[in-house]
């Protein structure tokens, strides 16, 4: 299996797929990364947008929960925490979608807020454990000293 990512420029082959696993949008911000089986298919992408300031949506599509590893979960965390420099990422899940619900809070989001139709999640940087101190050092953060 490799990771990859939909460069701008090039066909974008792991928003398509993931566009057909759960109807994500496109959209201009999107970034995604995704892992690639041997014989060139998806088994599961991670795409952000809505960037601001200290924040990105995350958006995760998978054909097996086994197709989400530990590499593309670290790398994922990694691209909005450690290379951009958000402060948390947010989910949002169609209320009825109990094995997303469980899957979101297994992976480290906490729920914050419900509607009618879907719930919230959010993770803080210094909450993942995903992305790890003894590999980047001290936590930065985008709140003022």
């Amino acid at each position: 299996m490799q990771l990859v990512t939909d460069k701008p420029g090039d066909p974008p082959v792991l928003w398509r797929w993931a566009h057909g696993q759960n109807k994500l949008p496109w959209s201009s911000d999107l970034r995604m990364i995704g892992l690639l089986r041997d014989d060139g298919t998806v088994a599961a992408a991670v795409g952000f947008n809505g960037w601001q300031e200290a924040s990105a949506w995350m958006h995760v599509a998978f054909d097996s929960p086994h197709s989400l590893t530990r590499a593309l979960l670290r790398a994922a965390f990694e691209y909005p925490f450690v290379h951009a420099g958000k402060e948390a990422v947010y989910a949002l899940i169609d209320k009825g979608n109990k094995e997303a619900l469980r899957f979101v809070e297994k992976i480290g989001f906490r729920e914050i807020y419900r509607t009618v139709d879907c719930v919230m999640f959010e993770m803080f940087s210094d909450e993942c454990r995903w992305i790890k101190e003894k590999d980047y050092g001290k936590r930065f953060s985008t709140a003022a000293a």
